[in-house]
């Protein structure tokens, strides 16, 4: 994970603004939508468009944010992969990874 991807989530985390949450829900990172679709300040179009991404780490977890509309199936075999699922902190994703294996 490079500094730049790190710098990115945190500031995905904690940010309650709504421009930049736009912003970076675009991010090519999936780790910086992830913390988009997580963020309380997320609003509803935000969370509704990452509930259609293409990553099914970034869907699951916009689909659980309490503002989401949309419903999404999400195949077996995706849910029994432990990283769709993961709780860790995706700022600590390059160290706690490792441990996973």
């Amino acid at each position: 994970m490079s500094n730049d991807e790190r710098s990115l989530i945190i500031t995905a985390q904690k940010t309650n603004s709504i421009k930049e949450l736009e912003f970076l829900s675009f991010s090519p990172y999936s780790n910086v939508r992830v913390s988009v679709a997580k963020n309380a300040y997320a609003t509803v179009a935000i969370i509704n468009r990452l509930a259609q991404d293409c990553v099914a780490r970034v869907s699951y977890w916009a689909t659980k944010n309490n503002k989401c509309q949309v419903r999404r199936e999400f195949r077996d075999i995706d849910l029994q992969h432990k990283c769709i699922l993961c709780t860790k902190d995706e700022s600590t994703f390059h160290t706690e990874c490792l441990k996973c294996v």
